[in-house]
Formats: C-alpha cells, structure tokens, sequence
C-alpha cells in the first residue's frame, strides 16, 4: 500500500503550479498510490478562495472514503477569528485530518505569533500540522519550528520536505531531539533519505509526492533504498503508508 502524505489541489497563485482532481487521480494509479491526504494550493489571500478550495477538497475526500483525506491550509495573517472559524469547519465539519503552513507562501514564520497561534489551533483540535521547511529561507529555516515543538509537545509535527536538501540535517536533528515531529522528505535527494533512515529510523518519515511531476522520482527512491539494503521489507512498509497513516490516525480502506 502507498498513502501520499502531501498532495494538492487547485491553483497556487504564489508558485504558478495547478492540479485538478482529474490529474491527481490519474497519477495516483499510474504510480499505485491507494490514496492519500490533499491540501489546497495556495489561493489568493481572500477567505472566500480558501473556503472554496476547502469545499473542493472535501467533495474529493466523500467521492473516495478511506482513501482521500483533507488538510486545511490558511493564512495565519488573516484576523484569528477568521482562521479559527474556517479551520475549525474542515476539521470538525468536514473531517480534514491536519493543518498546514507554508511560510514563504503565506509570509509567516513559524514561531512567529501568527505562526505560533497555528499550533494553539491544532492542540485545541488535537491534529498535527505540517509545516512547509527548506526553500523560502528565512521564513523556511528549520530550526523556527523548534520553539513550536518545546511549546506544543502534543501536537504531532510533520516537516514537510525536511529541509529539502539546504536544511536536511537542521530537519533530521529537530526529529531526534523532539519525539513529536516527523520527516516527509518531497523533495530531498536518495542521499538526504539515506541520512534520514539512519538517523530516525522508518517510523519518523512518510512518503509523499508534493507535485504531481515529482511522484516517479519520489516512489522509486524509496524502492532503491530497500533494494540497496537500507530499508528491510517492514522498514518500506513503514515509510509508503504506515507511518502518515499513525501520526494522522487515518481510518484507511483496504
């Protein structure tokens, strides 16, 4: 089984980047991908684009139950009210499993007060956020997300790319020292991933594809690894499903 940790949907009006529902779906079976959680690209900073895009989401996730799931993104810059009553709706109303921040996209670092107000969200709805680290520095550092972990020890932390290469060993060594923040390494190199088996073992790190052109480079580095001895059969079993479906409680469909 493969579930993608990170997938999107909809225009992103800050990277240039689309996908449809018609092309996510596609390239989830030409690559096997059984399902997976989609997040929204980023849209433009008007509340009513990301309730839309929320809602697009949603009738994805019931057109395939326990298979796709939803992750809330918004703006933390918007008014707190705004942002705790949208993410609040997907969350409890229409059953999205996360919260995501993308710091070069929504001009917030983590650890900022914006920032931080994301984690009292999630510790309030009891789900992880994933937090968009490497490109976009210095909004994309790493190490911002570490006053986030020592603050939130509940709420599960996916750094998303870890680090992408720039920033992976900040990443690896934030996941050794704080037992709630996980690796999803979209993005990295096979050596990055290497680094990253070693250090925290499979059940730290989640497979993920990002963007849909990047889906063949990310399955296959996966399956090289357990061909050249780094991963057991049980350790890739960990890392293509088993690990997103733990730290995001998934209620999968076999």
């Amino acid at each position: 089984m493969i579930i993608d940790a990170h997938c999107h949907l909809g225009y992103d009006c800050v990277f240039d980047q689309e996908a449809n529902e018609e092309r996510l779906l596609a390239n989830f079976e030409h690559f096997g991908i059984d399902g997976g959680i989609v997040q929204p690209y980023i849209p433009r900073p008007y509340i009513e684009e990301y309730r839309q895009i929320h809602d697009r989401i949603y009738r994805l996730t019931q057109m395939h139950p326990g298979k796709i799931f939803g992750m809330a993104s918004m703006n933390p810059q918007f008014r707190p009210e705004d942002y705790d009553r949208e993410t609040e709706r997907c969350i409890r109303e229409l059953g999205f499993v996360g919260i995501k921040i993308t710091p070069p996209g929504h001009s917030c670092t983590p650890c900022s007060k914006s920032g931080m107000h994301v984690f009292e969200v999630a510790e309030k709805l009891d789900v992880p956020v994933m937090v968009h680290v490497g490109m976009g520095i210095p909004f994309s550092d790493p190490i911002k997300v570490q006053p986030c972990a020592e603050s939130f020890p509940d709420v599960k932390i996916v750094l998303a790319h870890c680090g992408a290469n720039w920033y992976t060993q900040q990443a690896i060594f934030l996941a050794q020292k704080y037992e709630n923040i996980f690796l999803e390494p979209s993005g990295a190199g096979i050596e990055a991933c290497a680094d990253m088996v070693k250090a925290v073992g499979p059940a730290k790190i989640m497979f993920s594809s990002d963007v849909i052109l990047q889906t063949a480079t990310e399955v296959e580095k996966f399956r090289d690894l357990h061909r050249r001895g780094y991963l057991t059969e049980a350790g890739l079993e960990q890392i293509m499903y088993k690990t997103v479906q733990q730290v995001y409680r998934l209620d999968l469909k076999q």
